[in-house]
């Protein structure tokens, strides 16, 4: 088991001094949340709030979480960190897998990456994505992110980005380990297939006990 200290919505002034202290509470990880804007209009809703609000959201402070990670791990040695979750098909994946290798280098591959689609077709209008295709965008991210983090060379042909061979250097000295979000089943399901771990956003004891039945289900599946 892992104990884990969430910074979700704490004010900047706050990040620093919450990483120093969950580290000498013995705490393993802090978990940075991920959301890059809030629209004034939009009538998208929250899977993960009984009525689908989100308006709690609108003043909160929402550190960019690379960034954040990287302020607390220089002011840490030992606890980890983890995204929670980053909205990765959002973001192109050649210059984040540059700057998540570079992260985990420099802190000492302390770095985790929970990574999900975003549950907001908002996400995708502001940066000039389609909401269509995020699924298979995003599995093209991870396949994408993990083969330059090896620094070895990597090229890619896939249906949404296509890449010569490159390598990245620095490059951690271990596989950054990737858990996927998301409760739909399609989510679910790519966890076990391409993650190395899944992330709740919040059940019931016996809403998890079935979902980590149906993760290890597709695991065999899978043959994982």
């Amino acid at each position: 088991m892992k104990f884990v200290a969430s910074i979700a919505m704490t004010e900047p002034a706050f990040v620093v001094p919450l990483a120093r202290a969950a580290e000498d509470a013995g705490f393993d990880m802090v978990a940075v949340p991920d959301s890059i804007a809030y629209p004034r209009e939009s009538d998208s809703t929250y899977p993960y709030t009984p009525d689908g609000r989100r308006e709690f959201l609108e003043n909160k402070p929402l550190v960019e979480p690379l960034i954040a990670i990287a302020t607390m791990a220089a002011a840490t040695t030992r606890i980890e960190f983890v995204t929670n979750v980053l909205k990765l098909p959002v973001r192109h994946p050649v210059i984040f897998a540059k700057e998540v290798t570079t992260l985990a280098v420099l802190s000492q591959d302390r770095v985790v990456l929970g990574v999900g689609t975003s549950p907001w077709p908002d996400d995708y209008e502001i940066v000039g994505l389609p909401w269509e295709g995020r699924g298979r965008r995003f599995e093209e991210c991870v396949e994408i992110v993990r083969g330059l983090s090896t620094g070895r060379y990597f090229e890619y042909a896939g249906e949404h980005y296509r890449l010569p061979a490159i390598k990245l250097n620095p490059a951690p000295s271990v596989p950054i380990p990737f858990l996927i979000g998301g409760h739909g089943d399609i989510n679910l399901r790519r966890a076990a297939r391409l993650g190395d771990g899944w992330i709740s956003a919040g059940m019931s004891d016996e809403q998890l006990d079935l979902t980590l039945r149906r993760l290890h289900e597709w695991r065999e599946e899978y043959g994982r």
